[in-house]
């Protein structure tokens, strides 16, 4: 009969914002060893809450290990693969076997099946874990040698009804657990067998699941909306972390003051509530009225509590605001020289003036932008740094420049905007302004960094180089524009090369390749093969990167219809031609074809297509016709057939064989002014 594992660590509280890593990380943990080791089992559940992680194993096999072998090194391995997986095996050359895996032959060696017992597996995998797990920081407590996010309090393990001594930390496991720490009835529980476990812990007012925990305290927030016809201030990453900080979520709320409140943006009491009070909000759309927040125990002098500190908040924005307001933003612009942009790039007023220069630069490529609206929008963008207000709360810089700014209506809004997108949800900036700013701003950052030597290496990306390459390709496509991306790089870069003094400002290809790369992750999310992408980003003439994505759109879709098909197995038939003739020659000279050497009719007509496909894909591509082009492609089908069924391309003729090769390549050359076919996997 299939077992059930239970497993429980209880600590002092745990970072919510660790939770997630930490569930992932024991779940690959157990799923990995038992997997390795043969162990079977249906599933492995991990919950986590403020003071404890808990693992369940479902169904586990609990009988001997089937396979009774243990995989070893490739017998092409070295010699101190060899000897080191013997060694951990105690075992001898004598002892090893050979078995084929995928073609290849490696070593195995018997295991002795009476020496495998699961509750030994199970407690030294545990302890395996626990030695090896690893937190973002961790602590050592007492005397203690061993590390974990937290001083641990006690250990339970079960298999079935019977407790699996995991050790650690000078802890020893055994079936005994706490309730809430305020709420339990029972200072100690005693867990009969992992069945028990959940209802046990559910009287004993923890709530183990943390969807089950998010729910009930969404559930007492929508109920409170509800009776006050308000609604809930989106904040998810804040309602998680919330979910995080308790067991059985209790959801207090408070008033917001509407005489401290009344004269600040909606914005700047969000992230006074949301990030530094850690409230969510609840409103009507345009103001604030009433905060929750989510506690242990339900106290109506901690309600009354909160609402002081926050009145205390709300004031001292409101004197920052009004200390602010004593001087125009012109005032703040002049204060940027003493921001340091980057160590080696200078300051943010130096910034100011490139992206001033980018802006006007590419406003000519944004339908409807002013020049004027753009050079004010631009030299005014940053300058909310130098507030005291945007010093304290960093996460509302263009907030307050719109908020300060005594600007056209545009202008206002084009400040807030400018640092949109942030994140991939984010919508995009649409006002001419707004989008020249945003994308002058964004790319002065990610070439500046790249010259400065800055990289994105796997998941470290410091500087948000990737963010903001994302952001400049979504706003480009979003808005539909045909900025010629290579030249925006070159105006970008030039700037640098007067302020970068012994900085190698030669780094224009590296910021086009890093761009593409984000491009293509972006289009690849839409389910286009990733052959089809290559096969038009490879060319040399990409630079209008909406073309570059309706074009993409346009061959994916074609090649799903009989003539997109026909175009393919045209140019595969050529192809695979040409390969082999040019594989086969030692003389790979590929020279253009000599009109005076076609002699049958049948190449005849086949160069005189091409000389006029060529000349009508050059001007259709020019003007931007690709499905136009595409079709032309087609109409080299039956002089292409008509060729290889009636000319003999490997004739005894050295002279002729050659022309014909060549020009075949003409014609797959003609192919790849549209795409590099050679490139695509149609099935």
């Amino acid at each position: 009969m299939p077992s059930q594992l239970l497993f429980e660590c209880l600590s002092e509280e745990i970072p919510s914002r660790m939770h997630g890593l930490a569930v992932t990380q024991a779940k690959n943990y157990i799923v990995t060893n038992f997997s390795k080791n043969n162990i079977k089992f249906k599933l492995v559940e991990v919950y986590i809450t403020a003071r404890r992680i808990v693992l369940f194993v479902k169904d586990l096999d609990t009988s001997l290990v089937k396979n009774n072998e243990i995989k070893g090194p490739n017998v092409n391995a070295g010699q101190d693969a060899l000897e080191g997986f013997l060694k951990k095996n105690k075992k001898n050359k004598e002892d090893l076997l050979t078995r084929k895996i995928n073609g290849e032959d490696f070593y195995f060696i018997k295991k002795n099946s009476d020496s495998f017992d699961i509750k030994t597996f199970i407690k030294s995998q545990l302890e395996e874990m626990f030695k090896n797990f690893s937190w973002p920081k961790s602590m050592r407590w007492g005397e203690k040698k061993e590390r974990w996010i937290r001083p641990i309090k006690s250990i339970l393990c079960m298999l079935d009804n019977e407790v699996i001594p995991v050790s650690f930390a000078g802890i020893t496991a055994s079936n005994i657990t706490s309730g809430h720490r305020f709420l339990s009835k029972d200072e100690f529980l005693i867990i009969r067998s992992p069945a028990d476990y959940l209802e046990v812990l559910e009287e004993n007012n923890v709530i183990l699941n943390q969807d089950k925990r998010k729910k009930c305290i969404v559930d007492q927030i929508n109920k409170f909306a509800q009776d006050h016809s308000l609604q809930l201030e989106k904040n998810e990453y804040l309602l998680n972390e919330l979910t995080g900080l308790v067991e059985w979520p209790i959801v207090l709320f408070g008033k917001v003051n509407q005489e401290k409140s009344v004269e600040l943006p909606k914005e700047v009491v969000l992230s006074i509530i949301n990030t530094q009070q850690k409230y969510l909000a609840l409103g009507d759309g345009h103001k604030i009225f009433y905060f929750a927040t989510v506690v242990n125990v339900k106290n109506n002098r901690v309600i009354k509590g909160y609402e002081k500190i926050l009145e205390a908040r709300l004031a001292d924005a409101q004197f920052l605001i009004s200390q602010d307001k004593k001087h125009d933003l012109d005032y703040y612009v002049n204060k940027l020289d003493s921001i340091l942009f980057h160590t080696s790039l200078g300051s943010v007023k130096e910034k100011v003036k490139r992206i001033t220069a980018v802006s006007k630069y590419i406003a000519i490529w944004i339908p409807h932008a002013s020049l004027i609206k753009v050079e004010r929008t631009a030299h005014l963008a940053k300058a909310d740094l130098a507030t005291s207000m945007v010093r304290e709360f960093p996460e509302l810089q263009g907030i307050m420049g719109g908020h300060y700014a005594q600007e056209d209506e545009e202008i206002v809004e084009s400040i807030i905007e400018h640092y949109k997108p942030i994140g991939p949800e984010q919508e995009c900036p649409k006002t001419p302004s707004a989008i020249a700013v945003s994308l002058a701003d964004k790319m002065d950052s990610l070439v500046g960094l790249v010259i400065a030597g800055e990289k994105a290496s796997g998941s470290y990306d410091q500087f948000g180089l990737r963010r903001m390459s994302i952001g400049i390709i979504r706003i480009i496509l979003e808005n539909n524009l045909h900025i010629p991306i290579k030249l925006f790089i070159d105006k970008s870069t030039s700037l640098y090369s007067r302020t970068t003094s012994g900085i190698i400002v030669n780094k224009k290809q590296l910021v086009f390749e890093f761009l593409l790369e984000r491009f293509k992750s972006i289009v690849k999310k839409e389910n286009i093969s990733p052959d089809i992408v290559n096969s038009i980003l490879c060319q040399e003439s990409i630079n209008d990167l909406s073309i570059a994505k309706e074009q993409i759109d346009i061959l994916s879709d074609y090649l799903n219809l009989p003539e997109g098909r026909k175009v393919h197995d045209i140019y595969k038939r050529v192809g695979n031609i040409v390969n082999k003739a040019i594989k086969d020659s030692k003389d790979n000279d590929s020279k253009s074809y000599r009109k005076r050497l076609l002699l049958d009719h049948q190449e005849i007509e086949l160069a005189n297509y091409a000389v006029s496909a060529y000349k009508n894909i050059k001007q259709t591509m020019k003007n931007h016709h690709f499905k136009a082009a595409l079709d032309e492609l087609v109409g080299f089908a039956p002089f292409v057939d008509q060729f290889m069924n009636n000319v003999k391309i490997n004739c005894d003729s050295n002279v002729l064989r050659k022309n014909r090769l060549a020009l075949l390549i003409k014609i797959i050359s003609i192919f790849h002014l549209v795409a590099n076919f050679s490139m695509l996997k149609v099935k």
